[in-house]
């Protein structure tokens, strides 16, 4: 397929790659699990910052054979390359083979100050990219934001949420009450309001901008916002107010 359009690269310094392992279910259906995702995971980061750096790919690794390769065309700002990992021994990796980390929701404050830890001395040079997402609604009526971003937590409990539940201060609670719920919907329409300000960026305005400034607190460089409800373009203005005024 051709195009009169020549391509648009994207603006330089606005990019952060961020991979990961991959859903397991969904790599294990297709056949393509590898018996190592960890040791996947550090030659696909290695291989990749060398090779956009115009620099010659690694040896040739168990998974990853590109020895010797190198692109004829590199960015001219070599974006970061962070790993979307929660575990610690995940975590452990993105510290010898990556820029930085990229949390998935909910990522409190709690969880963005521990994760670092896992990183060695990567955490202790600084510079990382620790890059948030959580789930998010902004409106004047706080119950109601806080109503709109539950289902978005009806997960959280289960054990693969445990590197984003351990480091909270209501851990246990928050396990016993998940334990003792019909199912995860019910868990997440009765969590205390309390839980879900810190699990969420949900409330008004105010509210909004200071949980993002905790989490900023907490060492995350970009918190991102994901809309919910049922229609998520609309959610989007109203997201907008959680932003600081303009003077």
């Amino acid at each position: 397929m051709s195009s009169t359009h020549p391509a648009k690269p994207l603006y330089p310094g606005r990019l952060i790659a961020g991979i990961g392992h991959g859903m397991p279910d969904w790599t294990r259906q297709a056949g393509a699990r590898p018996a190592s995702p960890l040791t996947l995971l550090k030659e696909y980061t290695t291989a990749l910052r060398l090779l956009m750096c115009g620099e010659p790919g690694p040896t040739d690794g168990r998974y990853v054979r590109c020895e010797g390769v190198v692109l004829t065309e590199t960015p001219d700002i070599v974006p970061p390359v962070i790993l979307g990992v929660r575990g610690p021994k995940s975590q452990a990796a993105a510290g010898e083979v990556a820029d930085g980390l990229l949390l998935a929701e909910p990522a409190g404050p709690a969880c963005i100050a521990s994760s670092p830890r896992h990183m060695g001395n990567a955490s202790d040079a600084g510079g990382l990219e620790i890059v948030t997402y959580d789930a998010a609604a902004v409106d004047d009526d706080e119950d109601a934001a806080l109503n709109r971003v539950r289902e978005g937590l009806s997960a959280i409990g289960e054990p693969d949420w445990a590197a984003h539940i351990d480091p909270l201060p209501f851990a246990t609670e928050l396990r016993a009450h998940h334990a003792a719920c019909a199912d995860a919907q019910q868990s997440a329409r009765t969590m205390p309001a309390a839980w879900i300000r810190e699990l969420s960026i949900a409330g008004t305005p105010d509210r909004a901008r200071a949980a993002i400034n905790a989490r900023h607190a907490a060492g995350a460089t970009s918190v991102v916002l994901t809309p919910t409800g049922p229609d998520a373009l609309a959610a989007l203005d109203s997201l907008a107010r959680a932003l600081a005024p303009r003077h």
